[in-house]
Order: C-alpha cells, then sequence, then structure tokens
C-alpha cells in the first residue's frame, strides 16, 4: 500500500529535515516530502541545498525555500500559485525485514528493548520536529503489521522502575492516545499514583496524557483512563483544559471542590457553564462564585456578554 503525505506536503529549507529513505512520508510537521511530483509537467521535483537555501525544481518550475512552505494551501496563506501542481508521488511502506537508523527490525526484535532504548538513546532526532519521544513515535507512524508490536512495548514501560522510562511511555501516549496499550494508561497511573507523585512532574505529565487518552477516544470507551483522570482532579492535578475535558455533569456537581482544588481551572469551569441550561448555568456560576468571586466574575466577562 502507497503512503501519501498529508493534504499539503511541505517543502523544507536546509534546517528542517529532508529524508532520504523512500518510505519516509510526512508523519510530522516540518518533515519534507522526498517524493514530489509536478502534475503540470509530469516530472519528478529534483532538491539540492545551495547555501541557506534547498532550491526545488521540475522541468518546468523552481522554488527556493529557506523555512518551511505547505504546498497547496488556502489561498488566503498566501503561498505561491505557481507551486500548487506540485504533490506528493507517495511512499511505499516500511516493510521488515529493514533497518531504521542502524536498528534492525525483523521477526527476531526485542521490541521491548526497542522501546526502552528509544526512549533513552534515540538513534536519530529529526532536526526541528517539535514531538517529545519522537523516534518511537516516528517508529510508530511508519511501521505496519508490526505498529502494536512496539506500542505495547511502549507501554509495558509503564511499570518500570526508572522514571525516565515511564515519562518517554507518557510523551509516546500523548503523541499517539489511540495506540495499542494504551488502555493500560489509567489502570497504571491508578495503581502507581503514590510513587508518581514522589517524582517531580511525573504526575502532572500522568494527568496530562489521561486527558489526551480521554480526548481521543472518550470516557466511555475508557473508563479506567475517566475514573482516575476525575480522582487526580479533585486532588487539583490536570492539564489547564481539565474542566473541558471531563463530562459536564460531572464537573457541575463537583464545581466547588474543582475550583477550590486548582484556581487554574476557573476560567475553563466558566467556559463549561455554556452548555449547560440557563437555570443550571445560573446555579453552577453562583456556587463558584461562593469560592472565588473576582476571577469568576472576570471569567463571566470574558466568555458572556451578559451575567
Amino acid at each position: 500500500m502507497t503512503r501519501f503525505c498529508p493534504r499539503f506536503p511541505e517543502l523544507v529549507g536546509p534546517r528542517y529535515w529532508l529524508p532520504l529513505e523512500p518510505f519516509e512520508f510526512g508523519w510530522a510537521s516540518p518533515v519534507g516530502c522526498d517524493n514530489l511530483r509536478c502534475g503540470r509537467c509530469g516530472s519528478p521535483v529534483r532538491a539540492a541545498v545551495t547555501g541557506e537555501r534547498r532550491h526545488y525544481a521540475c522541468a518546468c518550475q523552481e522554488h527556493d525555500e529557506t523555512g518551511v512552505l505547505l504546498l497547496d494551501g488556502e489561498p488566503d496563506d498566501l503561498y505561491p500559485p505557481i507551486l500548487t501542481d506540485w504533490g506528493c508521488a507517495g511512499h511505499p511502506d516500511l516493510v521488515l525485514p529493514a533497518t531504521v537508523d542502524g536498528v534492525r527490525l525483523d521477526a527476531a526484535t526485542d521490541w521491548d528493548a526497542v522501546a526502552a532504548d528509544s526512549v533513552l538513546a534515540p538513534p536519530f532526532t529529526p532536526p526541528l520536529v517539535d514531538l517529545r519521544a519522537v523516534w518511537p513515535t516516528r517508529l510508530h507512524r511508519l511501521l505496519g503489521a508490526e505498529r502494536a508490536l512496539l506500542s505495547r512495548a511502549v507501554a509495558g514501560l509503564l511499570a518500570a522502575e526508572d522514571p525516565r522510562l515511564v515519562l518517554g511511555a507518557y510523551h509516546f501516549f500523548v503523541n499517539e492516545p489511540a495506540a495499542a496499550g494504551a488502555e493500560l494508561l489509567g489502570p497504571s497511573v491508578a495503581a502507581r499514583r503514590d510513587w508518581l507523585g514522589s517524582v517531580p512532574d511525573l504526575l502532572d505529565q500522568a494527568a496530562l496524557v489521561l486527558h489526551e487518552r480521554l480526548h481521543r477516544v472518550g470516557g466511555e470507551a475508557d473508563r479506567p483512563a475517566l475514573e482516575v483522570a476525575e480522582e487526580l482532579a479533585l486532588a487539583g492535578v490536570g492539564p489547564s483544559h481539565t474542566p473541558l475535558a471531563l463530562p459536564p455533569d460531572w464537573v457541575r456537581t463537583h464545581a466547588k471542590t474543582l475550583a477550590r482544588a486548582n484556581s487554574r481551572w476557573i476560567s475553563a469551569l466558566v467556559y463549561v457553564a455554556k452548555s449547560f441550561p440557563a437555570a443550571r448555568r445560573d446555579e453552577f456560576l453562583r456556587d463558584l462564585e461562593e469560592v472565588a468571586p473576582e476571577p469568576v466574575r472576570a471569567a463571566v466577562a470574558q466568555h458572556f456578554r451578559t451575567f
């Protein structure tokens, strides 16, 4: 099966990454497409670095790039219309056995070792790609049938005694919240909550990955993740959008507790009220005002025209 770069393939300057392997498609930004073809003249688009620019050319047009350019962007993006006929011509699947950045992948691969090594000592870091756990994330997006072998091996790191491995697993599942093995996040955080709380910032990262998981699959699909996210929220642990990620009725029931637990959530709590019927909304906002009058009034002024 041929894979294609996203809707808008990217041209990239020399500071950014233009892969050489045919199977490397635009799995993240900025990752340049190395198999562009012109729909106008039918010829491939060649790329070569010239000083501080990367020069792209087909048989009928050319372009010099220093930064990142999305092809076929919307008209108001101000991208040169002359390049709208360039597009991704497709990339072959990564088929095992294969070697990726010196790592041999085949039927005998120890995926647990690959997962741990890629977190502690990644064999390659794509330049300027703003993702944590970027190497296992990249490999997961490139793999086909073996994808679940890698993600379940990463999930195995959730039980590690080395905080770096646990954090690496959290970072991976923030990027890939629906990957096989992500269903272990909720039970793992529940079982290791005290230990996670003993390591600086690790419990906060656990809450973040749980919310990413819930955002992707929903609480009904992963009740353990929802239950532990709710428990953490009552203790004031969670990202800034926590009230928006949890069931509105649950948030309404626990509004005062949440407002007392984490004052950073006041604005998000007030925003949640917009989805309530008028009577419930007014009651909800009055409850919040009892806890934090001035922040609630400021948030109401921000999110509502009148109150």
